[in-house]
């Protein structure tokens, strides 16, 4: 991986990709952001493995870095990669806007520029994040490595084309907002039948927790072990039967549909 790497945007996942990556990158981190608020929480990131550096602008950011993260909002992004122009030759570019496809991140880059795009989620934030990645035809073996490498250190990755992006963002990027309502249902329902809420959090939370990485380390599809906690006349399966009536799995799917449909619908834009 190139030793210097450049974060322009330090919101929220701007940093948690930095603060990420600092755990175990050796180089150096420059970040940028037009709020000194979000850049002195940048400086306080402590790293013992490389340097955490501030840029004056955009332009010098990507001048002194060969791998540049653009963590910026999709209205002001194209405009920022033309007007640093051939200061981006030669370097590989990292875009986590949303709704901007590759052919116009590619089309406002000097010619034959290395480009990849990135739909990560929120729960980056304490390095338990969902982030898939769609490379240009300029993007080198190595460089996708470093990519990956880079978003490794805030949770998971996975590498597809560029076609199931707004799939993508249906189901990881919108994803914890549904997983939120249904914790805070869960909970709701445990103070209902009296629980005091920090308990029913916690109930409904660690629940959620066990139930995911009990699928993923089991290998196993999810309505098999769902049918191993349903025993015949038990409480689960009447439960179960409340939410098959009320057509839960289809408004999921519905739900995420929509979320797709909309996604495909800002690209477009």
């Amino acid at each position: 991986m190139d030793k210097k790497v450049a974060i322009i945007g330090l919101g929220n996942m701007g940093y948690a990709i930095a603060a990420g990556l600092a755990k175990n990158f050796h180089g150096e981190i420059t970040g940028f952001d037009s709020h000194p608020a979000a850049v002195e929480n940048f400086k306080t990131i402590s790293s013992s493995s490389c340097t955490i550096t501030s840029a004056s602008s955009e332009k010098e950011a990507a001048e002194k870095c060969g791998i540049i993260i653009y963590a910026l909002k999709p209205d002001v992004i194209l405009n920022i990669l033309r007007e640093t122009g051939d200061l981006l030759k030669n370097k590989l570019i990292i875009s986590i806007a949303a709704g901007i496809t590759l052919d116009s991140i590619t089309k406002a880059l000097p010619e034959g520029t290395s480009a990849i795009r990135v739909m990560p989620n929120t729960p980056a934030l304490i390095s338990e994040g969902m982030s898939v990645l769609c490379k240009n035809s300029f993007v080198t073996e190595k460089q996708m490595i470093s990519a990956e490498n880079i978003f490794k250190s805030v949770g998971k990755t996975l590498i597809l084309p560029e076609k199931h992006i707004d799939a993508v963002t249906a189901i990881s990027g919108c994803g914890p907002a549904y997983v939120f309502t249904f914790i805070q249902a869960l909970a709701d329902a445990g103070v209902a039948l009296g629980l005091a809420r920090k308990d029913a959090l916690l109930l409904a939370c660690q629940t959620l927790k066990g139930a995911s990485e009990m699928t993923m380390q089991s290998g196993e599809e999810p309505i098999s072990l769902r049918n191993k906690v349903t025993s015949p006349g038990g409480s689960t399966i009447d439960a179960v039967h409340v939410l098959e009536r009320a057509a839960f799995s289809g408004i999921v799917i519905d739900a995420a549909v929509k979320a797709c449909d909309k996604s495909k619908k800002l690209g477009e834009k």
